[in-house]
């Protein structure tokens, strides 16, 4: 798939208003309904399995003149089940839906054992970096406890040397200023042996952090590209679902990232679509046609 780029205005402008303006159920005809409802079934059955490109909460809204816009949430290695709903758009009820048949085989090759590994990689970093934090939080308690327990030891020593220079200290005062003075020293020693391990453990929890978030990036990457060539292959295979979609309209996946970097967006024309349908040009010429965007 190619780079993700910024796209002319009119492109973020279309996909803003498809996000944020209701259809009219009184204009919008029911076959346009049963358009989204067929292409929404198939981008399910598509999108559930996959790893690294699964998708939640997939729906869909209309904006006459404009076109079609599917939105979803990337899971992005989420072990959560797959679930789905539609937005009305017409009053009139659903025709039955027909079965899908499995996709045919197509140009894109989907071998998800490379991304499906980079899923699990970041898990599993995910899982160390909770352990380093517990770690972490374990260090400083021991730090806070020698720190208070230091501090009341040397208030004793204090007190005592204050005395000291007030009146000759009898023979129990020497043996317990020497016994504070000692236990000082160890604990001197304790608080700065935690404090070298305090250290170190933020020196790891900071690699880690810096490791993870290649991890999440390189997981992001995949996740885009097998979701980019799905959502072409798809559109390429079953554009004939889309018969009352004009060829001046668009379809548009949006694809939320938690904690990456935002929404991606694919924006394809219908006409490019209906070439690829009859076999003008494949999907992944589809693909570079599409205008895709991080926003």
């Amino acid at each position: 798939m190619k780079a993700l780029r910024r796209i002319p205005t009119y492109a973020v402008a279309f996909s803003a208003a498809l996000a944020i303006l209701p259809a009219s159920a009184s204009d919008v005809s029911p076959a346009i309904k049963k358009n989204a409802d067929i292409l929404q079934t198939i981008l399910h059955t598509t999108f559930k399995d996959n790893k690294a490109s699964q998708l939640s909460a997939l729906q869909y809204s209309y904006l006459s003149g404009q076109g079609l816009l599917f939105q979803a949430n990337a899971m992005l290695g989420s072990r959560h089940v797959f679930h789905f709903s539609s937005n009305s758009v017409a009053t009139a009820p659903a025709a039955p839906m027909p079965p899908i048949p499995p996709l045919p085989d197509s140009e894109f090759e989907f071998e998800s054992t490379e991304m499906e590994q980079i899923v699990e990689a970041a898990e599993e970093m995910a899982e160390q970096m909770h352990d380093q934090h517990r770690q972490a939080y374990r260090i400083a308690e021991k730090q806070r406890v020698i720190e208070r327990e230091l501090r009341n030891v040397e208030r004793e020593q204090r007190d005592i040397e204050f005395n000291k220079s007030l009146t000759t200290l009898d023979k129990e005062q020497q043996q317990a200023l020497q016994m504070l003075q000692q236990k000082t020293k160890v604990l001197q020693e304790k608080l700065a042996e935690v404090v070298k391990e305090a250290g170190l453990s933020r020196k790891q929890l900071e690699e880690q952090r810096a490791k993870h978030l290649a991890e999440q990036q390189q997981q992001t990457a995949a996740m885009v590209k097998t979701v980019g060539e799905k959502f072409s292959q798809v559109l390429c295979d079953y554009g004939a679902s889309l018969r009352d979609i004009q060829d001046n309209e668009f379809v548009t996946l949006q694809v939320n990232s938690r904690g990456a970097g935002g929404s991606y967006y694919w924006v394809v024309k219908k006409a490019d679509i209906n070439q690829c349908m009859s076999g003008k040009i494949k999907a992944k010429d589809l693909l570079v046609k599409t205008q895709s965007y991080q926003f």
